[in-house]
């Protein structure tokens, strides 16, 4: 990725979280701690952000920060979601056809896969951050119609589940707000439910990208019954008896660091 692109991408970043660690930047752009201080150290000659210990933060940010609930899922859970993120990679395969969806855990292995790019990957989203943040070469990026939610940072609706409708995916990699064994995968946005569902139906395999914090949780609509996936990624922090009743019910659960392989069963 070229220098300007990448501190492009790190004042974003910066902005719309109000401030950044020097070690999640690394992480993220997959370059050294040094090339991230580099980048700062321009940004800050720039007047552009603000050098503090360790990071950066945007100017004016002792300002009241105005949070959405994307940039608070941003910073849940993180270390579980890269995670969970590493593990699904393994499941990419070059010149497959993915569908990714608009969650934060979906972000993580967006850019997971922007560090190691399988051959001739189509990725199909409905994340505007998702398909502004990919540059690699190999990948062939394709966006979904339909209506913005700023709020979620994703697009939806008839015209998006209409697109979908239309294509043909190996995998389809989506999430969500909670999951029970009553209720399954939920949202609070039908627009979302009937876009992931349309991408379900035209997917050979649908693999979830739960993060452990979610577990238990129900929010207004229902997307699937978590039997319905093929499998479901979740980190090591969620519990050995909650792991093993949601197994009994016949959800096919996988630990996030478990031997990855390249298909599901």
């Amino acid at each position: 990725m070229p220098a300007e692109l990448r501190r492009a991408q790190i004042l974003a970043r910066i902005r719309s979280a109000g401030g950044a660690a020097v070690s999640d930047l690394a992480r993220e752009h997959g370059v050294s701690p040094i090339t991230v201080y580099r980048d700062l150290e321009r940004l800050a000659g720039a007047g552009l952000v603000e050098r503090v210990h360790g990071g950066a933060r945007a100017l004016g940010a002792d300002a009241p920060i105005i949070e959405t609930d994307w940039s608070k899922r941003l910073a849940q859970a993180r270390s579980a979601k890269e995670r969970i993120a590493a593990h699904a990679a393994g499941w990419v395969e070059d010149g497959s056809t993915i569908f990714v969806d608009s969650s934060t855990t979906s972000l993580a292995l967006a850019r997971r896969l922007e560090r190691t790019a399988p051959k001739g990957l189509t990725l199909v989203t409905n994340s505007p951050a998702i398909a502004l943040g990919l540059h690699a070469d190999s990948v062939h990026v394709i966006v979904t119609p339909g209506e913005v939610d700023q709020n979620l940072r994703m697009i939806g609706g008839r015209w998006a589940a209409e697109f979908l409708a239309q294509l043909n995916f190996d995998i389809a990699f989506v999430s969500a707000a909670g999951l029970s064994l009553d209720q399954g995968l939920t949202t609070t946005r039908r627009a979302l439910a009937d876009t992931l569902n349309a991408a379900r139906a035209v997917s050979a395999r649908t693999i979830g990208l739960i993060d452990s914090s979610k577990f238990g949780r129900s929010s207004l609509l229902s997307i699937a019954r978590a039997q319905e996936l093929d499998a479901i990624v979740v980190d090591e922090g969620l519990p050995r008896e909650t792991f093993e009743e949601y197994a009994e019910a016949g959800v096919s659960l996988v630990r996030a660091g478990t031997a990855a392989t390249t298909s599901v069963t």
